[in-house]
């Protein structure tokens, strides 16, 4: 039992780097914003698209990652995948047209889209519930240093060591020493049983009836709301050196604080949620300050000290890791043979979500000459997640609403 328990550590390890390099590769686009809109002389809702091109692709694939998950398993499935993802990688390294940048973007968000969902399954295979949560809390604070590292190491890279693509380097070769690790050490579940291929017809049977499952439906509408909420992130180094008057490094290192906010965050998201053997409860409270911090940061004047909107910044994204809270919610309310899919219906329509309005944020600031509606549709969007959490969100947990 001890020498099982050090091994979900160790599997937890190899599949948190491979989360780092996924959200590294996520927030890359965004955080070269400014300098690919030089480089590749578009405007701000083009920028948007080429940004988009990931996530949109990303969120479509989250239901055949689920079923991928339930036919082959989650180790087949993310060795696969990451081969993939090591070819967009190359593609976007040697690509200087926006059209080749887009195909790779695509490619990456093909190869990335079955990581977190299969990430989740493995954990709920691994860890006890007592401990569940902490240890998708720990996964998610990868994706905060991934983050970190796009959002001020582009801008490092591009001003202070004569370009940024060499960074792209540097994660292939993370991804590829990864893929050994994950070739070693991966395995389904603690036993290392193989997974029953299951037939098309199950599959989809399954995936009706999912979606015929109403208490997914709370889930599915706070994520995509809260998601609608991330837009500013890849906005916020423009949005501060256009509103604020920051410099590009001023505005990558505040947008690289909120990211790396993540860490702690989603960490403390378990950990809380898991000792008080509550979801809901921290799931409104934080959903609450991270509308208030929010609009806080939105209206701030312009000319104030750095640190001023570091500090909002980062406690805007310490409370956006409650979207952590959703993925342990979901395998606590349907059956271990549809959680996979449940996940994949939530972490998609999310992505989706946020890939849509990320040009839309863009091509608004474009037309109308400034931030202030897109700001407003973005605070209205918060208020309106907030009051679904508290109307109409269950407790989960230990799998009180779970029906077989």
């Amino acid at each position: 039992m001890e020498n099982k328990r050090w091994f979900a550590v160790v599997v937890l390890v190899t599949i948190c780097v491979t989360y780092y390099a996924e959200n590294m590769l996520k927030a890359a686009a965004s955080a070269l914003s400014p300098v690919l809109i030089k480089e590749l002389d578009i405007n701000k809702g083009t920028m948007g698209l080429l940004i988009t091109a990931f996530f949109i692709i990303y969120g479509i694939m989250q239901i055949p990652a689920g079923l991928l998950t339930d036919k082959f398993g989650p180790r087949k499935t993310i060795l696969g995948f990451t081969a993939l993802t090591l070819v967009g990688i190359f593609l976007f390294w040697v690509s200087f047209r926006f059209e080749m940048l887009v195909i790779a973007q695509i490619i990456m968000g093909i190869g990335c889209s079955v990581f977190y969902i299969n990430f989740v399954a493995i954990i709920s295979q691994w860890f006890p519930i007592e401990r569940r949560a902490t240890a998708i809390g720990i996964l998610s604070a990868a994706s905060g240093l991934g983050n970190f590292t796009a959002y001020m190491g582009f801008p490092i890279a591009d001003s202070m060591f004569g370009g940024w693509r060499n960074l792209y380097l540097l994660v292939a070769l993370i991804l590829l020493i990864n893929y050994g690790m994950n070739f070693v050490i991966l395995k389904n579940d603690p036993n290392g049983n193989h997974v029953e291929k299951k037939s098309n017809g199950n599959l989809i049977k399954n995936l009706c009836e999912v979606l015929r499952d109403r208490r997914i439906y709370p889930f599915i509408v706070g994520y995509l709301l809260l998601s609608f909420g991330w837009v500013l992130n890849s906005w916020m180094t423009l949005f501060l050196m256009e509103t604020k008057g920051l410099t590009y490094i001023e505005g990558g290192l505040i947008t690289s604080l909120g990211s790396i906010a993540g860490i702690p965050g989603c960490i403390a998201m378990g950990v809380i949620s898991d000792r008080l053997k509550k979801r809901r409860l921290p799931l409104i409270v934080f959903s609450c300050l991270y509308t208030l911090f929010l609009a806080t940061f939105i209206f701030s004047s312009g000319g104030l000290p750095v640190f001023f909107y570091a500090t909002l910044s980062f406690s805007i994204n310490f409370c956006a890791s409650m979207w952590v809270l959703f993925f342990s919610m979901v395998p606590e309310v349907l059956p271990i043979s549809k959680a996979s899919i449940g996940l994949g219906l939530v972490n998609g329509f999310g992505t989706i979500g946020y890939s849509l309005i990320t040009p839309f944020y863009g091509g608004l600031v474009d037309s109308t000459g400034g931030y202030f509606y897109s700001n407003m549709i973005i605070i209205t969007i918060s208020i309106i997640m907030t009051a679904t959490m508290i109307l109409f969100t269950k407790e989960t947990y230990g799998g009180v609403n779970k029906t077989n």
